[in-house]
């Protein structure tokens, strides 16, 4: 790979982790699409090099969330847990499914969580610290077995469960959401990327200068999150989701 592909990888990484971070996705369901779009790389191969941009990408911007008051660990921590045995059902999973069952699964599921948010822009967030339904550790637990399959299958963390459960039904705060997110991927993607490698799908090429970029945008995002309006922020996820769907989806109906 030259150097300007090089390059290209790096500024992707650093543009589609300050928006992941911004919205709670972690960056992975901006780079899944031109991995697979422009570079023409096989789905475990996606799904295991994404992984280890989303965890770049996430464990920075955790921090930053963190000491902006936003993450509310007591919250996530049964997501964490569920995730784990999900996590290795992902694994298998993306190992045995063909590239064309990958990219309108995956497309299909952006499409969903675009309609959801879109639907959630202009209901009122519900007051931070008042209980729900996801406050139920039993309910993290089902969820998070959910989120850990979608991790890993298609690496892109857990905000594509994150997203419709706790900004959706629950109504939480959009930067709740974010930094939720970003502590439930940033503890269980390791088990993903671990169970990746040693069935080798991870491009180290592709994947190094994507996991330099995931930091650096990472650092920035959660200074712009204070800056940015919930609705706003809504919005641009759900353009975000249904661009990437269908570029993923006319892929094959072409």
């Amino acid at each position: 790979m030259n150097t300007a592909s090089l390059l290209a990888l790096f500024a992707i990484g650093v543009g589609a982790s300050i928006f992941g971070s911004l919205v709670g996705l972690g960056g992975g369901f901006i780079v899944i699409p031109v991995l697979r779009l422009v570079f023409g790389i096989p789905p475990a191969e996606v799904a295991g090099t994404s992984l280890l941009l989303v965890f770049a990408n996430t464990a920075s911007s955790m921090f930053g969330f963190a000491r902006g008051g936003m993450l509310r660990v007591r919250l996530v921590v049964p997501y964490a847990i569920g995730a784990i045995p999900g996590s290795l059902i992902g694994v298998i999973a993306v190992n045995h499914a063909p590239a064309a069952v990958f990219d309108i699964v995956y497309g299909c599921v952006l499409v969903t969580n675009a309609t959801l948010a879109l639907r959630r822009r202009n209901v009122a967030s519900r007051p931070d610290g008042e209980k729900t339904f996801a406050d139920d550790w039993r309910v993290g637990l089902i969820a998070g077995v959910v989120l850990g399959f979608f991790s890993t299958a298609f690496g892109i963390g857990g905000g594509v469960v994150m997203i419709p459960l706790l900004l959706i039904g629950a109504r939480m705060d959009p930067r709740v959401v974010a930094a939720s997110s970003a502590f439930v991927i940033t503890v269980t993607a390791p088990i993903g990327i671990v169970l990746h490698i040693l069935a080798h799908d991870v491009d180290w090429v592709v994947a190094a200068p994507l996991v330099a970029g995931g930091l650096v945008g990472g650092t920035i995002a959660p200074s712009i999150a204070r800056r940015v309006s919930s609705p706003r922020l809504i919005t641009l996820l759900a353009a975000a989701l249904i661009l990437a769907a269908v570029g993923l989806i006319l892929r094959h109906i072409l």
